[in-house]
């Protein structure tokens, strides 16, 4: 019997221990205590099994606040924690390319349906904020243009949120899930955020504008509540 059988084993033991017949449960909870001995595992390594991840694609290396907010959103909606992570790799060009991914990790199906969230909600806003750019006067500059765009994506966020908590079945245990991060990642480290909108005057109407767009957005359950994968195209 392997650890994961036997962890498997465990779990149907203890939940046979919960039945209402005194000598089935005082024998299966014997059983589920003598595997554990003779696995060394502990409670937490059980729980744990059911704790899993998910990686989602960011719009960019940078960690924008108004996606940065959006991924939190989308986190405690599903009752998942969630970090960043930058990987990078040699393309076919020779050139070493850099990524970044938002980490979903939660219990059962939840990082799988927050990190589909996650890809489908991104590139929606992602796209409507560049055409919201794309509608500035010529004349603007550069960073006049992706201070509006940045202004539409965040109220775009908090347009989508109503949507999202509808969208989510949360179930979550936020110390078993940074228990999992632990062991699997380790230290995480604080990153920067790139935000265009600290220090200046919010102009209401791109903000307006980016609000009425997120709660447009398009979100989907496939069959049984798993994602709908089509709507990532």
């Amino acid at each position: 019997m392997t650890r994961d059988e036997a962890i498997k084993k465990i779990k149907k033991c203890l939940a046979l221990s919960r039945s209402a017949n005194e000598a089935e449960a005082a024998t299966a909870l014997r059983q589920a205590q003598k595997l554990m001995e003779q696995f060394s595992l502990e409670a937490q390594d059980v729980s744990l099994s059911d704790v899993g991840d998910s990686r989602a694609r960011a719009s960019s290396t940078a960690a924008n606040a108004w996606e940065l907010r959006l991924v939190h959103l989308i986190a405690e909606a599903f009752g998942c924690e969630q970090f960043g992570q930058i990987t990078g790799e040699y393309n076919s060009a020779g050139n070493y390319v850099r990524k970044r991914h938002w980490v979903f990790v939660g219990i059962n199906a939840a990082p799988t349906v927050a990190a589909y969230a996650c890809e489908v909600l991104v590139r929606q806003c992602s796209r409507q904020r560049l055409a919201h750019i794309a509608k500035q006067p010529r004349n603007c500059k550069p960073s006049t243009k992706t201070f509006r765009g940045d202004q539409f994506a965040t109220g775009w966020v908090i347009g989508v949120e109503e949507k999202v908590q509808a969208f989510a079945q949360p179930a979550g245990d936020a110390q078993l899930l940074l228990a999992y991060i632990e062991r699997e990642y380790g230290e995480l480290q604080q990153g920067s955020v790139r935000n265009t909108l600290k220090g200046r005057k919010v102009d209401h109407g791109h903000f307006a504008a980016g609000y009425r767009a997120g709660q447009d957005a398009q979100l989907q359950r496939g069959i049984g509540g798993m994602p709908a994968q089509g709507l990532l195209a």
